[in-house]
């Protein structure tokens, strides 16, 4: 099948078979593209007559195109980070066939990224990205790669990626993500329910809601604007959030979680007009925080440091991994002790209200935990 995409005055052509793969290419006009194409047609129905289901010539591009192609048949959820990445590497090697990339094109790729000489398909060039960044990107390199060789459209004398990983590491241009310790103090978020109050006159989103109750539940902007209302459980206050994110499975990991303080009625107060309860773009809700953070001078603050802040209050409070866990649904202690930052002075009014043995309310808090915890725990058994 051969298709055409007008792309800033040219023409790319692109030509799919099934069982074969992808190939494409741009032209600086229509005929050109067609010429190409036809061409290639013809090749790819003589590969598969003569069985033959991979191509040697096959570009890095073509294959994520392959990729893309495959993802959308399977119905695979593609994230924006790993598309992000996914059209970095088209741009620096999608030009290079597969069974000629060599560990030291991606090395280069890699240095052209860091040191801000990356261009963009339009020759805009991109700002510099940390090594983190980069160790992220050059793993989905990685599993594409090995993706292509075992489903047969690529052959490889061997994967690149781990000999360009050593020089890279020894070049410091691949790391981990440094953790962030940021928390909104009370003062921050004041302003900025005041403001979203003062804006609520001219704004669609309920930002001062949805900030509240990310800080409530732990959730991030997407699974937010998830939510829906056949999924709400107001006898037992609890929510199931759909395609939970997960670094395998994020399709069909369904999964229920308590709403504890006031997250029940912020939900209660919204119009149902749609079937989600937020039924807004992620992205304007991430706008709408950074403007209103760059407004009243708040530096550094980002709308996912609610969900740190989340974290560190239900362990500030008393509830133990397990039920911190059913609430921000992470599945391992490793994953989860990123998000807790803890205030060192909270362990004086611990031993303070140890020996006094009055219900404080940071006790009633942790109490309220362990009601949901057995509750919560079995509806996520039943989902799977």
């Amino acid at each position: 099948m051969i298709t055409y995409q007008n792309r800033s005055g040219n023409v790319r052509a692109i030509v799919r078979r099934k069982g074969i793969g992808s190939k494409s290419k741009t032209f600086p006009t229509k005929g050109l593209a067609k010429t190409w194409a036809e061409r290639i047609e013809r090749e790819f129905a003589e590969r598969e007559a003569r069985g033959d289901t991979y191509l040697d010539d096959m570009t890095l591009a073509e294959l994520i195109d392959w990729h893309d192609l495959e993802s959308r048949r399977a119905k695979s959820t593609i994230t924006l980070t790993q598309r992000g990445n996914l059209t970095r590497l088209r741009e620096g090697l999608g030009h290079i066939a597969v069974s000629k990339l060599r560990p030291m094109d991606i090395v280069e790729h890699v240095k052209r990224r860091v040191y801000g000489q990356h261009q963009r398909s339009d020759r805009i060039i991109i700002p510099p990205c940390t090594p983190a960044t980069m160790r992220v990107e050059i793993g989905y390199l990685a599993d594409l790669l090995a993706l292509g060789q075992a489903s047969g459209k690529v052959r490889m004398n061997s994967n690149p990626v781990p000999d360009a990983r050593i020089v890279l590491r020894k070049l410091h241009l691949l790391g981990a993500s440094k953790l962030r310790e940021r928390r909104p103090t009370p003062e921050e978020l004041d302003k900025l329910r005041r403001r979203f109050d003062e804006q609520r006159w001219r704004m669609k989103i309920p930002m001062r809601d949805i900030m509240d109750f990310a800080i409530l539940t732990a959730r991030r902007e997407g699974e937010i604007t998830r939510l829906r209302w056949a999924d709400l459980d107001e006898q037992s206050r609890t929510i199931v959030l759909h395609d939970v994110k997960h670094p395998r499975r994020k399709i069909g990991n369904h999964r229920r979680f308590p709403l504890l303080g006031e997250a029940l009625e912020i939900i209660q107060r919204q119009p149902r007009v749609s079937e989600f309860i937020f039924p807004y773009v992620s992205d304007s809700i991430g706008n709408a925080f950074r403007e209103a953070c760059k407004a009243l001078n708040i530096a550094d603050l980002h709308f996912h440091d609610l969900r740190h802040e989340a974290t560190s209050r239900l362990f500030e409070v008393g509830l133990s991994i397990e039920q911190v866990a059913l609430v921000t649904l992470h599945r391992n202690w490793a994953d989860l002790k990123r998000y807790a930052n803890l205030n060192p002075c909270l362990v004086h009014e611990r031993l303070a209200a140890a020996k006094t043995q009055t219900p404080s309310v940071t006790q009633q808090y942790a109490a309220l935990g362990r009601v949901v915890h057995a509750n919560v725990q079995a509806a996520n058994e039943e989902l799977g």
